[in-house]
């Protein structure tokens, strides 16, 4: 069952959008009534399904700490040019300012002239959602917040090109980079407004006023990090808001675990601990939706919990590179790093294994053991298509890694450790990023299929069994291979 409403659906004139099925190509057809649809705000954290493709749809979705983590060693890139061309550390600094400065404009004029243009046709109606229309149907959704690393380039590339005709190379470097900055303080302040319980007064008055916007009056108010280009002319009141809306859920989705209940519409993580000896048959009995559940009460926590998959190759493979160039240049022969980068790798297939029997499935009946199953793998389990929780979060894995940094120093000489290191990294993410396929990919290679197979057997059939992701291999040597239903039926 979804965690939509059931029956949560907006009716408009002839036409009817259903919640539960993608939306981008069903908004169209609303035609002049889609701005008052459009502008009716659900107040529900869940992240509407957009698209039909997976592929399509997880270019619509992006955790906020992404913006800064992508673009700012961009921006700093950029600015680090316009310095190394020969203009003084002042006048960079000057120009970045200026260039940040640009960008607060920049962004009043997209979301007032292109984010609020008036819609009729089916077309027109379809890009207005894509573009802005979804954000303030669903302002809570916290992964369609900030702009998609894929989009946000081909936007920075158009302004790299204008900054290149208009300016020399180091003034629009500076500007540039400067801009790209002030992008990143847009995307970061819009997502804090929404999520956040600000104490400070003048962030309270900016929430105010970005909470004005969108539930009292759309047509003006289009500053987010700023009020100046408001000012001049369409400066919105500010009182009838208030800031600390709390989104409820349209109703109650409720699992039993005898004497106690987990709401599914409250945080779970403190939750399912109570559930005791009845735990492990409430979180091996899956519900089989992509909504993504709240574990957390405090956004700051929550944030840690979800994380596209496109996060880890993007994250890891530069520093399992990193390592691995480093044993070459230590003095190891392209060979010997090559042969042990593949011994690394393969050595995580072990670890998988071991992390995966022994330690994400240790059988718990009290409340901190619940708790921490849940929170390292009963989840999975419990929402095995959340596909926000299919890979393991970027400071979780740093920490992991950095444990086995020093363990590798213990194993290995200076100069093997760093390429066995690495070698383990790409292991780590090719598991990583099988994973998430063999849950939400269609596979066509027989190859393939038969690993989706095998790892949907784990969750839907024999859960005690089959505990290799990338490889069925330690299965075998273990003897935890599950046995086919073939077998079962002669046993």
């Amino acid at each position: 069952m979804s965690l939509f409403a059931t029956a949560e659906n907006m009716a408009a004139k002839e036409f009817t959008v259903d919640l539960n099925k993608p939306l981008v190509f069903q908004v169209g057809h609303l035609g002049e009534s889609y701005q008052d649809w459009v502008h009716t705000p659900i107040l529900t954290e869940e992240s509407p399904r957009f698209f039909k493709s997976n592929f399509m749809e997880m270019l619509t979705r992006t955790v906020w700490w992404v913006v800064p983590i992508v673009w700012l060693p961009v921006a700093f890139y950029f600015i680090g040019i316009s310095y190394t061309m020969g203009l003084s550390l002042l006048l960079v600094a000057m120009l970045s300012v200026l260039g940040a400065f640009v960008w607060t404009f920049l962004e009043y004029c997209f979301h007032r002239f292109i984010f609020h243009i008036d819609t009729k046709s089916y077309w027109g109606n379809t890009f207005h959602y894509l573009i802005h229309g979804y954000h303030h149907k669903h302002p809570m959704d916290g992964l369609r917040l900030v702009i998609p690393p894929l989009e946000a380039a081909l936007v920075i590339v158009m302004f790299w090109y204008l900054c290149r005709v208009l300016f020399s190379v180091p003034t629009g470097s500076a500007l540039l980079g400067g801009g790209m900055a002030g992008y990143v303080i847009y995307d970061t302040t819009h997502y804090y407004l929404h999520h956040s319980h600000p104490t400070n007064q003048s962030l309270k008055i900016l929430k105010k006023y970005h909470m004005n916007h969108h539930f009292r009056i759309q047509n003006k108010g289009f500053g987010v990090t700023t009020k100046l280009w408001d000012r001049y002319r369409m400066m919105p009141f500010l009182e009838g808001v208030d800031v600390n809306l709390t989104p409820k859920l349209p109703e109650s989705a409720e699992m039993v675990g005898k004497g106690f209940t987990v709401d599914l519409n409250k945080p779970l993580v403190f939750r399912v601990g109570h559930l005791g000896e009845s735990y492990q048959e409430w979180v091996h009995t899956p519900i089989l939706t992509e909504e993504s559940p709240r574990f957390f009460n405090s956004y700051f926590l929550e944030i840690f919990t979800r994380t596209v998959w496109w996060v880890v190759p993007l994250i890891w493979v530069p520093v399992a590179l990193y390592f691995i160039r480093m044993s070459y240049t230590m003095g190891l022969t392209l060979a010997l790093v090559i042969m042990l980068s593949v011994l690394g790798a393969f050595v995580w297939t072990f670890l998988e294994y071991c992390f995966h029997r022994f330690l994400f499935h240790i059988d718990t009946k009290s409340y901190w053991g619940n708790t921490f199953h849940y929170l390292i793998h009963g989840c999975h389990h419990k929402h095995p298509m959340d596909g926000l929780r299919l890979v393991i979060p970027p400071a979780e894995a740093a920490i992991l890694a950095l444990m086995f940094w020093y363990f590798y120093g213990i194993l290995f000489t200076l100069s093997i450790r760093p390429v066995m290191f690495g070698g383990g990294l790409i292991g780590y993410v090719i598991y990583d990023m099988v994973h998430y396929y063999v849950h939400h990919g269609q596979p066509t290679k027989q190859s393939l299929k038969s690993l989706k197979k095998y790892h949907l057997n784990h969750h839907f059939r024999i859960q005690n069994k089959g505990f290799g992701i990338t490889t069925a291999l330690w299965d075998r040597v273990f003897g935890t291979l599950p046995k086919t239903k073939a077998a079962d039926k002669r046993g």
